[in-house]
């Protein structure tokens, strides 16, 4: 977890940068899924027979959480938003709708120490929506929702992901083989916009292109992708989107330097609970209690 949160720092950053830049959100989805589809495509072939067994909607709860859908959307909400708010609303906000969707589809109980968190949460939550819904002249409150929206979508993944139980590798390549398949289609056919595609190779920005290459193909698609889920399969769904909660600080420390982004003291207020919250909600303050684990349930009981 604690590579997953550099990974995931680093994601949100290569998010912002790709934003200031001539780069459209298909060009970081390309990034961010070729390398992991060519590179984890020996996995996905040995796991194959494991990856047919699984529901079709896990699969599909897998991929439009972490795949091409998700990468879009954020992508696109980075355009509106600074770097501390998007790191935020998603890692942070995350153990608030994992839990929702534990307790609504597999009605697990919920402590009184998880449900002052989850508070804690949605109050941070209301402090980005009130900044955002004041300042009429500005789209943050798109890119607020948006992100939102990205949080659930990941929470799905992490759900999905957990019953599932494919090796880590073969779901984060199976995930990305659709990823950049579909892209590739879209991008084709014109219905997402490209710079690359409308742009001579001599006059690419390689070196940007790198740079996203390594965080976000390298980094956020094989080595994040692996201790992500491997987190998942040992510590559980809720504690592991419950470590997040340090990514936004870290990403928000990061931005400062790199992108001249101070927060406003309201920011580091909604912060502050997003992350206090998600922390508490994980119940590693307290000594673990095994009857309030989310327990899946097995592929021959659905």
């Amino acid at each position: 977890m604690v590579a997953t949160l550099l990974l995931w720092a680093g994601f949100f950053l290569s998010l912002r940068e790709g934003a200031m830049s001539a780069l459209t959100p298909a060009d970081i989805a390309l990034t961010r899924f070729l390398i992991p589809a060519m590179l984890l495509l020996p996995f996905v072939m040995k796991a194959k027979a494991q990856i047919a067994m699984v529901p079709k909607r896990y699969l599909l709860g897998m991929f439009i959480g972490c795949g091409l859908p998700y990468l879009l959307l954020t992508g696109s909400a980075m355009h509106f938003v600074p770097v501390s708010d998007g790191s935020t609303l998603v890692p942070g906000t995350l153990p608030l709708f994992v839990s929702g969707i534990a307790v609504w589809l597999f009605h697990q109980p919920l402590s009184q120490h998880r449900i002052f968190g989850l508070v804690l949460v949605l109050g941070g939550i209301g402090v980005f929506l009130s900044t955002s819904a004041m300042d009429y002249q500005s789209d943050k409150l798109l890119g607020h929702l948006l992100f939102l929206l990205g949080s659930l979508m990941w929470a799905v993944f992490t759900i999905c992901a957990r019953v599932a139980n494919l090796h880590s590798l073969a779901a984060a390549g199976f995930i990305s083989l659709l990823s950049v398949t579909l892209l590739l289609a879209l991008i084709a056919t014109s219905v997402l916009p490209s710079h690359l595609a409308q742009t001579p190779i001599s006059a690419w920005p390689w070196q940007t292109l790198f740079g996203h290459s390594l965080i976000q193909g390298l980094g956020a698609g094989v080595i994040a992708a692996f201790t992500y889920l491997h987190a998942v399969t040992t510590l559980g769904a809720e504690r592991s989107a419950a470590f997040g909660s340090a990514t936004p600080a870290l990403a928000t420390l990061l931005a400062i330097p790199l992108f001249g982004e101070m927060p406003s003291t309201l920011t580091w207020v909604g912060l502050g609970l997003v992350s206090c919250g998600s922390l508490i909600a994980s119940n590693v303050l307290m000594k673990y209690d095994a009857s309030l684990a989310y327990q899946p349930p097995q592929h021959g009981r659905n």
